[in-house]
C-alpha cells in the first residue's frame, strides 16, 4: 500500500521547535507504557487499537485455525453482548475499562497463557460472565457488566481460568469489533488489520518485507510464523529531518495475542533496502527485565554507551561523535526505575538513537533518522 503524508496539513499545526523535537524524539525513541496491550497511552491509545487475528502467506497452523473458529461459532446471543460492549466503549485509554490494573504477576502469567490459547488451543473452561449490574456478581468474580460497563477483575491474583477468560474475552471483544466496523463499510486501517499485507512478488513491498524479515533475524535471531501480522506501508518521495527524499518502507510486526508480548517496527530506505531503525517493543521485552534505581542505572552508563558505539560503528560506519547524551526513561514501569539507558549520538548533523537494555546488554533500539 503505498500512501503520502500530507505535509501541508503538519506544516500548518502551529507547534514549538522543541516541541517538534521531542514528539519526533519519543516516535523514533518509541516510548513505552505499563499498558500491557498498547505501546502508548492517552489519545493514542484510542487510535492504535489492535486486532488479535491474521493470516501470514504461510498458511495457518492447525491451532490458530481453532482459534478462528471458537471466534467465528459465538452464538447470536454472546456475540450481541459484544457487539453492546463494543458500541459503549469510548474509553480514551484502554485501562479505563476494567476496575484495576493487572499486576505484574498476572502480566507475565497472561503473556505465557496467550501463548497456549493461540498456539495450542487451551480455551476456558467457561465463557467470561456478563451481567447487568455487579450486584449479581459472586466473590472474586471476573466478569463485564453492563450498567457500568467496566470489566471487573477479582481483588487477588487471577487463577489460570480467569487469565484465560480474561484472554477469550478480549479475543471476542477484537474479533467484533472487526466485524462490525465492516458492516458498516469501514475498512480496518492499520493495527487494526485482519491479514498481513497482501505482497505481490517483486513488488517494492515485497523487497521491502524480505529485506525487513532479514534485519528481524541478524538483529534478534526472530523467525516468523503463522501467529504474526506483519504490516508493511511504502511512502514515496518522503523527506528525512535533514530535506534528504527517499521511499520510505515501514514494518510492523506483531504477534497474535492480548498484549503483543512481542513486536517489532523496522524502517528501511526502499530505495536501497538500507536499514533506518529497528526496535523491539511489547510488554515481554518489559515485563521479565531487570529494574535497577536510577543510581545504579548509572553505574552503567558508560559501559553501555561503548557497546552502543560499536553497534552504530559496525551498522552504520560512524565513529567517535561529537556528543553524546543519555537518558534513563527506557522501559520505566516502576517510578525510579529503568531497565534500559537511551543514547543520543550527534555526528555533525546527523543524530543516532540506541537503547541499551542495562541486564544483558542488548541493544532495543537503533536509529540512523
Amino acid at each position: 500500500m503505498k500512501n503520502r503524508i500530507n505535509k501541508e496539513l503538519i506544516s500548518n499545526i502551529e507547534i514549538s521547535e522543541d516541541m517538534k523535537n521531542t514528539i519526533y524524539k519519543n516516535c523514533i525513541k518509541g516510548k513505552r507504557t505499563a499498558d500491557f496491550r498498547f505501546r502508548y497511552s492517552g489519545v493514542l491509545s484510542a487510535l492504535i487499537a489492535v486486532a488479535v487475528f491474521g493470516v501470514c502467506s504461510l498458511g495457518a497452523s492447525a491451532a490458530y485455525v481453532g482459534v478462528k473458529a471458537r471466534l467465528a461459532n459465538m452464538d447470536e446471543t454472546e456475540y450481541q453482548n459484544y457487539a453492546t460492549e463494543v458500541s459503549k466503549d469510548d474509553f480514551v485509554s484502554t485501562d479505563e475499562g476494567f476496575s484495576r490494573e493487572l499486576t505484574g504477576s498476572e502480566i507475565k502469567r497472561i503473556i505465557a497463557m496467550e501463548r497456549k490459547y493461540y498456539d495450542e488451543n487451551v480455551f476456558p473452561e467457561e465463557n467470561m460472565a456478563h451481567y447487568q449490574t455487579k450486584a449479581e456478581m459472586g466473590e472474586n468474580e471476573l466478569a463485564y457488566i453492563v450498567a457500568d460497563n467496566i470489566v471487573y477483575l477479582p481483588e487477588k491474583d487471577m487463577d489460570d481460568e480467569q487469565l484465560l477468560e480474561y484472554i477469550d474475552h478480549d479475543a471476542k471483544k477484537r474479533y467484533v469489533n472487526i466485524r462490525e466496523l465492516k458492516e458498516e463499510g469501514i475498512e480496518p486501517g492499520q493495527n487494526m488489520a485482519l491479514e498481513s499485507t497482501p505482497l505481490s512478488e517483486g513488488s517494492i513491498e515485497y523487497k521491502t518485507r524480505q529485506a525487513g524479515d532479514k534485519f528481524l533475524k541478524e538483529y534478534f535471531g526472530q523467525e516468523l510464523n503463522d501467529s504474526w501480522i506483519v504490516l508493511v506501508d511504502i511512502f514515496e518521495e518522503e523527506e528525512n529531518r535533514y530535506g534528504e527524499k527517499m521511499t520510505l518502507g515501514i514494518l510492523h510486526y506483531y504477534q497474535t495475542g492480548t498484549g503483543y508480548a512481542t513486536s517489532y517496527d523496522v524502517y528501511i530506505n526502499a530505495d536501497d533496502m538500507s536499514l533506518l531503525s529497528i526496535q523491539k517493543g511489547g510488554y515481554g521485552s518489559v515485563i521479565d527485565s531487570k529494574k535497577y534505581t536510577y543510581a545504579e542505572a548509572e553505574s552503567f552508563v558508560k559501559e553501555c554507551e561503548e557497546i552502543a558505539r560499536e553497534k552504530v560503528k559496525a551498522e552504520f560506519g560512524l565513529e567517535n561523535p561529537d556528543e553524546v547524551t543519555y537518558d534513563l526513561e527506557g522501559l520505566s514501569v516502576e517510578a525510579g526505575k529503568t531497565a534500559t539507558i537511551n543514547y543520543e549520538m550527534r555526528f555533525d548533523d546527523r543524530i543516532i538513537y540506541a537503547e541499551v537494555r542495562i541486564e544483558d546488554k542488548e541493544i532495543l533500539l537503533l536509529s540512523r533518522f
